[in-house]
């Protein structure tokens, strides 16, 4: 169904009256983040779909390459797409970049396509046989802009997924992606824009932006000038739950704190993904005597739901082994809420250690209590958090992050 176009509300002028090149252009937009698309309408997670959006709104016309399942969305791919001028140019669905193996001619006859028709292409993360969609970019003298959003290199060090061959698979496909990657960038004279200091160097090249890509709007803020003031302090982590996510180490930091305060841990995420993993936390969380403190609340679409969680609480706190910037430490900021992360991947890039959150070491059950603990007896210090976590937050909306992007397309 290559070409299958969506017709949907007028396509609006660029924002702020910008001087926009694309908006004389075919922008093409590529991922392996898979969508749905059901009654004329296109869903993805709403992460990517804003993004898509924002972008598609900027140019004269939009190509949307990725994995598209015909039908019904599932509760994950809650965002409609809603500008005009988007044509979709579906690959077969998969659900991983591992699982498009098998599909190499359409995937890549998807590319050919991307490549011969846009003026410009914007890439997100990795996509499967990444060499062959350098190789046409460069056969049509493309240089596309790759947005590269995590570290698997990374990830796959911090613990065993799933068994010794299937890891060095993983970690085979990933090196080669990165390799690529790579040698595509210096071979097109495209440019790369990195989700943090961490990637950046990574992928350093003289056409690479080092970033903090979000989801949150302006108008999506809450102000508050101080949490912790209830009777249970309620700590909140939101994610998937899975081993990389270092939900395991949070939920052994709650026997370590030493506040007065009673304390909850609110869980949010799904754990469809990882069943066991989510039934060994339970283990070592009646093990440790704190279950009646954990609530499992399961998933959350972004929006009045996610608001809700991140308003009712007083902390948020990402214990994660491997990430690139995570949007929740810029949506917990602009929701008012002191944060404690890890000094992992880009984190370090979103957060500025004592400024706008805390940052302790990762698989550190002991330095994340002290660091609970001090934003829960420390109101000088909660408020400071607070107050400077609002005020990064603002120049990380999503909409600052496009611009970015934009700049870079423009430049290509």
């Amino acid at each position: 169904m290559a070409g299958h176009e969506i017709r949907l509300k007028r396509r609006p002028a660029s924002p702020h009256g910008m001087l926009c090149v694309l908006e004389h252009q075919t922008l093409a937009i590529v991922s392996a983040m898979h969508g749905s698309h059901h009654a004329g309408t296109t869903y993805l997670h709403l992460s990517f779909g804003r993004v898509v959006d924002r972008l598609a709104a900027r140019a004269a016309r939009t190509l949307l390459c990725l994995p598209i399942d015909f039908g019904p969305p599932p509760e994950s791919r809650d965002y409609a797409l809603s500008v005009r001028n988007i044509e979709l140019i579906p690959q077969p669905f998969y659900t991983t970049t591992m699982a498009a193996l098998p599909h190499l001619v359409p995937v890549c006859r998807s590319y050919a396509q991307v490549c011969r028709r846009a003026d410009r292409i914007f890439v997100r993360g990795m996509v499967p046989y990444v060499a062959c969609f350098y190789a046409l970019a460069a056969r049509y003298r493309r240089r596309p802009c790759h947005w590269i959003v995590g570290n698997p290199l990374a990830l796959l060090r911090t613990h065993r997924r799933a068994g010794l061959i299937k890891d060095a698979v993983s970690w085979l496909y990933a090196w080669q992606d990165r390799f690529f990657t790579r040698l595509g960038r210096g071979l097109t004279g495209g440019a790369l824009v990195c989700n943090g200091d961490e990637l950046g160097g990574v992928f350093r090249s003289p056409r690479t932006h080092v970033t903090v890509s979000s989801t949150v709007t302006d108008n999506e803020f809450f102000e508050r000038e101080d949490t912790c003031q209830g009777p249970v302090v309620r700590i909140l982590f939101t994610g998937i739950i899975r081993p990389e996510k270092g939900l395991q180490y949070l939920i052994e930091a709650l026997p370590r704190l030493t506040s007065r305060v009673p304390v909850e841990l609110a869980v949010v995420g799904a754990t469809d993904q990882f069943h066991g993993y989510a039934a060994e936390l339970r283990e070592v969380a009646e093990r440790l005597g704190v279950a009646d403190r954990v609530r499992w609340l399961g998933y959350r679409t972004y929006g009045p739901e996610m608001f809700a969680e991140l308003r009712a609480a007083d902390l948020l706190v990402l214990p994660t082994l491997s990430e690139g910037t995570p949007r929740v430490l810029v949506e917990a900021r602009a929701n008012s809420l002191p944060i404690v992360a890890t000094r992992v991947g880009g984190i370090p890039t979103s957060v500025t250690d004592g400024h706008d959150g805390l940052l302790v070491p990762p698989k550190d059950p002991a330095a994340l209590a002290a660091a609970i603990d001090r934003i829960i007896t420390d109101g000088n210090l909660r408020r400071t958090l607070i107050r400077n976590g609002l005020a990064t937050a603002r120049r990380l909306t999503v909409d600052r992050f496009v611009d970015t992007v934009v700049r870079v397309l423009e430049e290509s």
